[in-house]
């Protein structure tokens, strides 16, 4: 699964789904390749800004995706726009 950062600022990227779970920073429009996900179900992503402040307690992140299955050369596009 590759997870593109298409923003002008650096992402943190959260991933998990059948027993197991990544995260890291992803560069200012750059990807990050991680093929071990591809083929399984179930696979959650968060993104947030690095450096954006934690949500107040007991509130959640921004927004996350499930993603119900994945296969290779599938594509899911989520479009974040910074003003």
């Amino acid at each position: 699964m590759k997870l593109y950062n298409h923003t002008p600022m650096e992402a943190f990227y959260g991933i998990s789904g059948a027993g197991s779970a990544d995260c890291g920073n992803i560069p200012a429009n750059q990807t990050t390749d991680l093929p071990w996900y591809d083929n399984k179900q179930n696979v959650n992503v968060t993104f947030s800004a690095v450096g954006a402040q934690a949500p107040p307690p007991g509130e959640t992140t921004p927004f996350s995706v499930t993603i119900p299955q994945t296969g290779t050369g599938m594509t899911v596009t989520i479009g974040l726009y910074q003003e």
